[in-house]
């Protein structure tokens, strides 16, 4: 089994620095992870997560062997292009990244690419994913499992909003996967290049990437689903604390009290989604006390100037 782990290329250590994993659950197919941003004295700053996310901008945007070619000061230069100055409110591309950052560090699975479509005349609606990964997937009984990873993201003001878009979107996805015509030829990156280096096998690529091959058929489908959202606890944490060693005990407190009503709403809301609930879902949770300051930080971060 490939160790797919080899090829990513990112500071995998960031997410100790940055984030508190406050919980995990558990459940045959259903992996929830909640995660807060790291104190900041009495405050949940972004900040030090945006620098990250920016930091990581190159290796989001192009493969190891673009990059080599362009140079790194280029690379880092021009990765800021794909961000264009698109109001970073309706922009879904800082979901992306993050999620990029997240799969890759935890997952230990290489993205491909950022986006995967059909190549036939299936409805535009079906766009697929937020970013394409390969690797290896422990499941829940401990075994590890060669697996195509097709992620989606949601940045959102509420938590339920985000969690039924998040749904909606992969539902229209599973449901156009199981249709002949979506997957009768073999799945395209839509990216101009593959993010991949010189130790990608080519042959083995197009393989896990075409349906009719065996090393497609071996693989599990895993969706990793990002939900970042606002929490008027967290806030309401900030006020009450004098010390960030105080506010990490607070939220503590805080997430622990609502686990089970994460855990159930997920699993409430999945009855509804028979083809989602088939394949394997790790649900990213990272509450903050404002995901506009996440969109508008990183955006600063990315071209220098707030958004007008």
């Amino acid at each position: 089994m490939r160790s797919w782990e080899n090829l990513i290329e990112i500071d995998r250590t960031w997410i100790t620095k940055q984030l508190n994993h406050l919980f995990q659950d558990i459940d045959v197919k259903v992996n929830i992870n909640l995660y807060c941003v790291k104190p900041s004295g009495t405050k949940l700053s972004i900040l030090a997560l945006a620098d990250e996310l920016h930091y990581m901008l190159p290796d989001y945007v192009y493969g190891k062997k673009k990059r080599k070619e362009m140079g790194d000061r280029k690379a880092a230069l021009t990765a800021n292009h794909f961000f264009g100055k698109k109001d970073p409110k309706t922009d879904g591309k800082y979901g992306e990244l993050l999620l990029f950052a997240l799969v890759e560090s935890v997952l230990g699975c290489k993205m491909i690419a950022h986006k995967i479509r059909s190549i036939t005349n299936f409805s535009d609606q079906v766009k697929g994913g937020d970013g394409v990964f390969l690797g290896n997937y422990s499941i829940s009984d401990g075994r590890l499992q060669p697996a195509l990873l097709i992620g989606e993201s949601k940045v959102m003001g509420s938590y339920s909003d985000a969690l039924k878009d998040a749904l909606v979107s992969l539902s229209r996805f599973c449901d156009a996967a199981s249709d002949p015509e979506f997957l009768s030829t073999e799945l395209v990156i839509a990216k101009e290049n593959l993010n991949l280096g010189d130790e990608m096998d080519l042959d083995e690529l197009y393989n896990r990437l075409t349906p009719s091959t065996s090393e497609y058929k071996e693989q599990i489908l895993v969706l990793p689903v990002l939900l970042m959202f606002n929490s008027t606890g967290l806030k309401n944490c900030e006020d009450k604390c004098m010390t960030a060693a105080d506010l990490e005990n607070e939220i503590h407190k805080l997430i622990h009290s609502k686990k089970a009503r994460f855990i159930k709403s997920i699993k409430d809301k999945l009855a509804e989604y028979r083809e989602v609930r088939k394949m394997h879902l790790h649900f990213f949770l990272l509450p903050c006390t404002n995901v506009d300051e996440f969109r508008n930080t990183l955006y600063y971060k990315i071209h220098g100037v707030s958004h007008s």
